[in-house]
């Protein structure tokens, strides 16, 4: 979710110049950033089960009307990539249209996303594993979490130092992998259904189950989507930046959007829409199930590919987020050295050590303070309600820039019904994730978030006070691109650049 954007400066041609590998990936693999960031395995795991909880065999409806929501995110965010120059991004876009105080505002809600998101994957992926090889295999690896968390973090950190194109490559091979894996699964339900068979009555609002609620269903599916927008940071890397970096946008939530329906679609159907109830209130993850009495031996696929999707979200937020340190850290606005670029392979290397130790402290310290399964839903919950504000921050945004800049093209569904829709959509979801207020561990998360929030605004009241205002700026300029490059110039390591305009 995060982003550079563009920013640059102008070399003799006018193009952008970049200290980063110019034209490094394409447009497939800029959208496998964004869907691998997704990790739509992991979320059909994880969120089928309390979808159907929440409105019984209809969990697809829910699905795909949460999708339509998230394509009025996703057009809205590609509406300011047509004219601002940069390939798109909330917090580009917030700085532009709402002040360098709201774009450091929401950088500053961004560091509960992105840089904390790898050591929670990682760790419960370990436990999550330990406990289905526990379970059907009676295998049983206790220290297996603090594996995955440290092996895991270093051995991605390892494969970022070798290059965006290589990291591409493999996130194309891991989003590629996971996606026929699950869609293969819900073949074989559709071709082996239980109770009540592959029926398109997952689509009447009318079955709902008793007592359903189809609108807390929506707006709870809204976050199986989040991530679109994590290709923004490479833009600098990217081939044909303004054109690629919406289409990967738009092209990662439409296959989100039929990857999520059809894949719920044949989990139920494979375990019987008519008995959605069982489904619902299942001790065992539902989905874990059907891949057993489907599959078989041939089960143990699914851990694989539970773990494949985790690596595939980490690598895609770890590249994210380093590009993030990387910008900010050229305009001064974090330490210099984290815009230190390898000379080899032109990755920001030192922004990669300190996000794989954010990782490892993360990973292993909320784990070992609420454990390997509990810290996911305490941090989950932190990252939903930080990227709330974010999206809303962003829809408002492009309300604004329409009313003012550009008022001669204003559309009154593109920069008006649309942002206010999925807005309201998102305090919802806002609403009820702490009202009423959710059990210990979980419950600290709003307090987190507030916290959080009021610490930027402390130190945005303090800059100012203390006479360094320009602060601000800087990191309102670190997110703004300068110039309008559809190409990047290579600047070469350690080269003089002309300063910002």
């Amino acid at each position: 979710m995060a982003n550079i954007g563009l920013q640059s400066v102008k070399g003799p041609s006018g193009v952008g110049r970049t200290e980063l590998e110019p034209g490094a990936i394409g447009l497939l693999g800029v959208v496998m950033q964004a869907l691998t960031h997704v990790a739509p395995a992991a979320g059909a795991i994880l969120t089928i089960q309390a979808i159907v909880l929440l409105v019984g065999p209809i969990a697809p409806l829910a699905f795909l009307i949460a999708g339509v929501i998230v394509v009025m995110l996703g057009i809205s965010l590609t509406q300011l990539a047509r004219h601002l120059p940069s390939a798109g991004g909330y917090y580009t876009y917030v700085t532009d249209t709402l002040g360098p105080r709201w774009g450091f505002l929401t950088a500053w809600a961004y560091f509960l996303y992105d840089p904390i998101q790898g050591g929670m994957n990682l760790a419960f992926a370990g436990w999550i594993t330990n406990t289905v090889l526990n379970l059907y295999y009676g295998i049983n690896v206790p220290w297996l979490w603090p594996a995955f968390v440290i092996v895991g973090s270093v051995g991605i950190a390892l494969l970022m130092y070798t290059g965006i194109a290589i990291t591409a490559r493999v996130q194309v091979a891991l989003g590629a992998f996971e996606i026929l894996v699950m869609m293969a699964l819900a073949l074989t339900g559709f071709i082996h259904p239980g109770a009540g068979g592959a029926s398109m009555a997952v689509f009447n609002p009318g079955n709902i189950v008793k007592g359903g609620n189809l609108f807390l269903a929506i707006v709870f599916s809204i976050f199986a989507y989040t991530g679109f927008e994590a290709c923004v940071p490479l833009a600098e890397e990217s081939k044909n930046p303004l054109k690629t970096i919406p289409t990967a946008i738009m092209a990662s939530i439409v296959i989100g959007v039929l990857f999520y329906i059809l894949v719920s679609w044949g989990v139920m159907s494979g375990w019987g829409l008519a008995h959605s109830d069982t489904l619902a209130s299942s001790v065992n993850n539902p989905v874990v199930v059907v891949t057993k009495q489907l599959w078989g031996g041939f089960s143990i696929l699914l851990v694989i590919v539970y773990i494949n999707s985790v690596l595939g979200a980490v690598f895609a937020g770890n590249n994210a987020t380093t590009r993030v340190y990387f910008g900010m850290a050229r305009n001064h606005a974090l330490p210099r050295v984290l815009s230190e670029v390898g000379k080899r392979h032109r990755t920001p290397n030192n922004a990669i050590t300190l996000q794989a130790g954010l990782s490892l402290l993360i990973g292993l310290g909320a784990s070992l303070i609420f454990g390997p399964d509990k810290q996911l839903f305490v941090i989950a919950t932190v990252i939903t309600l930080s990227l709330i504000l974010v999206y809303i921050a962003g829809n408002i945004g492009v309300i604004k820039y329409y009313l003012t800049v550009h008022r001669d093209e204003f559309n009154w569904f593109l920069h008006l019904a649309m942002p206010i829709v999925s807005s309201i959509a998102l305090l919802i979801v806002f609403y009820y994730s702490v009202v009423p207020l959710p059990a210990y561990p979980v419950v600290l998360a709003p307090f987190i978030v507030g916290i959080w929030l009021l610490i930027g605004v402390g130190i945005i009241f303090g800059v100012r006070r203390w006479g360094h205002a320009d602060w601000l700026d800087k990191v309102g300029s670190a997110m703004v691109a300068e110039v309008d490059a559809s190409t990047f110039e290579e600047v070469p390591i350690g080269s003089e650049r002309e300063p910002l305009s």
